[in-house]
């Protein structure tokens, strides 16, 4: 049986009390308008027969002089009947209306019928009764105004209905804005967005959502407390105090995350050490040389120089790294870069002070010693060269097809229209073993070979494809979920560049609302790094699938932190924790800490908690002791 809500009750209590109140109006003025007009016929009849007596009388109670006196009262046409009867109630001359008097509708004379009893009066002939005039009033003319005042009475009450509809309509409508701005609310919550409403003018829904709201307010504050509290702790625990950049354990552990991901983006990573450091920090002291570093440190820092999700490091006392995208850092600003510093460090020790730095791409298959080692081979040749130039290391990296962009943007455009593009499967895994979901990052099919992601991703965000891709994507997971029901679910990653499409949002919605049961078990899920820029975009796209039963989530969560103070406005189902934190996180005590304040964190507003980059069982049993309700990575089959 379906619910009836109160805004529907309102309206049924505010239509019945309009209905009842017309109706009782017009009731009420229809019976005393009988009763008046009864009232009025009852004198109509006895008037004319005092008056008919008292003429017939006067004239000896003649015979003939009395019928035409009757005859001339009874053809005005107000009386049913004009009869002079004798003393033994014999009618003498009697006058009927036999066809009565239209005007008014049967059903309403049977409703409000008019009693018009017989008036009498006595008629004498000297001092003998010559018998009585009785006279009935014909009540068709009082129905006639009955009738008419009926009509009247019911246009005006309908006028007032209408009016007072109107106005119960405006404070219907008020009440009804004011419930919805709360259940909003409240949904809102349920769906992890904690907002707040403008408080509403009544006294009971100004407290109800004052109540709301303080509750909001006081969980926002809970949760900036934390998210506070957990990047103090993070920033202890990965970051140099003096640079700012983060430390040797951080970076190896982005840096084999990155190598462990099923694509290997096109990124750079770079080793620079400076020459000589101790002597200069005897030299110019202590302070001189910590504001030194810490300008050297402001210049690897600049994300919009280098890319969002660039990450620079220093490594010991006189090493620092620098991994960033290639599309972001190529050869020339490479060396713009080396000639910067050396610049800057030279104008803190008055002198020329050497920089050496070295260059690897990483490539697909690479370890960590891989890359190092190529990086510690060519910074020790640009050592040997006096630290003035930059090596670049060798090794045959995997590079995109060498087209041009218009030659990228046709292939990409016959691919999606030939669906030449597959979804490969990488597990994620729940404490007990079991399939949480399933990763499936997109392939390019390009004569025998499939290539990854980051060989075609580039190019399809230089040639604004991305969103297709990205729907390509959704669209063929939907179809292998909905031909698959024993599939717990698949993970498809989107382009944050996809945002800037401004058609992407509501095709996307499109896409999963067509399919609504196979999106139940659909994972979308962006990188933080991507995010940040476009965070209103990303609630945009947030809110536009709240109704849809698809999962929304955020990857590499970490990597830049300042996301987990605004949480609580998304709405979003999930977080994957970016393997940076990962590496041996059973013998780092601060990183388990760090980690379990973020599990709570999410628990406490109702995401789930995945762990990327999970290399081995000790690593995924530790993580889940401190709380993750998933891990993924090359450990994880």
């Amino acid at each position: 049986m379906k619910r009836v809500s109160l805004i529907q009750q309102l309206w049924f209590l505010v239509v019945a009390a309009v209905v009842l109140a017309a109706a009782g109006s017009l009731a009420a003025n229809l019976y005393n308008a009988r009763n008046y007009l009864e009232q009025q016929l009852a004198a109509q009849s006895a008037d004319a027969a005092n008056s008919l007596a008292l003429l017939i009388t006067q004239n000896h109670a003649d015979r003939a002089m009395g019928e035409t006196l009757i005859n001339a009262a009874f053809d005005q046409g107000h009386f049913r009947s004009i009869t002079w009867r004798d003393p033994e109630g014999k009618a003498t001359v009697q006058r009927l209306n036999a066809a009565g008097f239209g005007g008014a509708p049967q059903w309403f004379r049977q409703i409000f019928p008019l009693t018009t009893a017989p008036a009498r009066a006595m008629v004498s002939s000297g001092w003998m009764q010559a018998g009585f005039v009785e006279v009935e009033s014909e009540a068709g003319y009082a129905y006639v105004s009955l009738w008419q005042g009926a009509l009247t009475v019911s246009f005006w009450v309908a006028i007032a209905g209408i009016v007072v509809g109107l106005i119960g309509s405006i404070g219907v409508g008020t009440i009804r804005r004011q419930l919805l701005a709360v259940v909003d609310q409240a949904k809102a919550i349920t769906q992890r967005r904690f907002v707040t409403i403008p408080e509403p003018d009544g006294p009971e829904m100004g407290r109800l959502a004052q109540a709301m709201n303080a509750m909001v307010t006081r969980v926002k504050a809970m949760f900036e407390e934390e998210a506070n509290r957990l990047e103090e702790m993070r920033r202890q625990l990965n970051f140099d105090k003096v640079t700012a950049l983060a430390n040797r354990d951080y970076f190896m552990g982005r840096l084999g995350a990155t190598l462990g991901e099923p694509d290997v983006a096109q990124e750079v990573l770079v080793l620079m050490r400076i020459g000589a450091l101790a002597e200069l920090n005897a030299h110019l002291g202590r302070p001189l040389t910590d504001e030194m570093l810490a300008q050297f440190g402001r210049v690897l820092l600049d994300r919009q120089r280098f890319g969002d999700d660039s990450l620079a490091a220093r490594m010991n006392g006189a090493d620092f790294t620098l991994l960033a995208q290639q599309s972001h850092f190529d050869a020339d600003k490479v060396a713009q870069l080396h000639d910067e510093l050396m610049a800057l460090l030279s104008s803190f020790a008055g002198e020329a002070v050497v920089l050496s730095m070295a260059v690897t791409e990483l490539r697909q298959g690479d370890s960590i010693r891989d890359v190092m080692s190529r990086l510690d081979a060519a910074l020790a040749l640009a050592e040997a060269n006096g630290g003035t130039r930059v090596e670049i290391a060798g090794g045959n990296v995997d590079k995109p097809l060498a087209l041009t962009a218009e030659r990228w943007g046709h292939l990409l455009d016959q691919a999606v229209a030939a669906s030449e593009f597959k979804l490969v499967r990488f597990a994620v895994r729940n404490a007990h073993g079991g399939l949480l979901h399933e990763e499936a990052p997109l392939r390019l099919k390009q004569g025998d070979d499939w290539l990854p992601a980051s060989q075609f991703l580039p190019m399809a965000i230089r040639t604004r494809r991305v969103a297709a891709l990205d729907l390509a994507a959704v669209g063929m997971a939907l179809t292998q979920l909905a031909a698959d029901p024993a599939c717990p679910g698949l993970g498809v990653n989107l382009a944050a560049e996809s945002l800037d499409d401004d058609g992407f949002i509501a095709q996307l919605a499109a896409l999963v609302r067509n399919q609504r049961q196979a999106a139940s078990r659909l994972w979308l899920e962006m990188a933080e790094a991507g995010v940040v820029p476009r965070f209103e975009r990303f609630r945009a796209l947030c809110l536009a699938l709240e109704e849809l039963p698809c999962k929304i989530g955020v990857e590499h969560f970490g990597r830049q932190f300042s996301l987990i103070g605004q949480l609580h406005d998304l709405g979003i189902d999930y977080l994957k924790v970016d393997g940076s934190f990962v590496p041996q996180i059973e013998q780092h005590q601060g990183n388990q800490t760090f980690l379990k304040g973020v599990c709570n964190i999410a628990h406490n507003i109702g995401l789930g908690v995945v762990a990327e980059g999970v290399k081995t069982e000790q690593e995924a049993s530790t993580l889940f002791a401190l709380g993750f309700d998933g891990v993924t990575g090359p450990g994880v089959k």
